[in-house]
């Protein structure tokens, strides 16, 4: 019965701070979490199971997202072990969804992220890629490069159907949509 949302606030030393923003009354008052991690910006927030809503984060350092969770809504953080390890980023804005999709015949819970998926600059190779155990972990196997092209690589992802993911992405003064199929990105 919440209303969440990702932000960020800057602190008094003018450093960014990644966080929450929530509702509980159907969005006339709104309750801020604190920052879950210094030097971060262009967050997206996804459940992740019932009660844990976990931050993925443009991390302003580079070469790598940064990620927490949060199960009291954002008035603590955990640092996930996914954190500024794994999922390569430019110091770029990227987008993270849950989606119940086929995988193999059956109906699964998978998150999906999207992204420019170099280290730095310039930004290029525009990705999906597909987490099977709510983004614990990120198999090289399930992803799917969609453009090679230098861009300025902002995307968003949205679930489509059950078999389709849509992205729209950020080329050179253009925006592309694509329909990707499930079973081009799970393997």
């Amino acid at each position: 019965g919440k209303i969440v949302f990702a932000s960020q606030y800057w602190d008094a030393q003018k450093m960014p701070h990644s966080t929450l923003v929530y509702s509980e009354d159907h969005g006339k008052t709104w309750k801020s979490g604190v920052g879950a991690k210094s030097n971060t910006t262009e967050s997206q927030l996804v459940e992740t199971t019932p009660g844990t809503l976990m931050l993925n984060m443009r991390d302003n350092r580079g070469k790598f997202r940064s990620v927490a969770t949060t199960t009291d809504m954002g008035q603590t953080w955990t640092t996930h072990a996914t954190s500024y390890n794994t999922l390569t980023d430019p110091v770029c804005m990227a987008s993270i969804i849950k989606a119940k999709v086929k995988v193999k015949g059956e109906l699964k819970d998978v998150l999906f992220f999207s992204n420019a998926n170099v280290p730095k600059g310039p930004r290029k190779d525009i990705t999906i890629k597909a987490s099977l155990d709510l983004g614990e972990t990120w198999q090289d196997a399930n992803a799917l490069l969609l453009d090679e092209r230098e861009c300025f690589g902002y995307s968003a992802l949205t679930q489509i159907d059950e078999n389709t993911i849509g992205i729209l992405y950020e080329g050179v003064n253009s925006l592309h949509f694509l329909r990707v199929p499930v079973s081009k990105v799970i393997k």
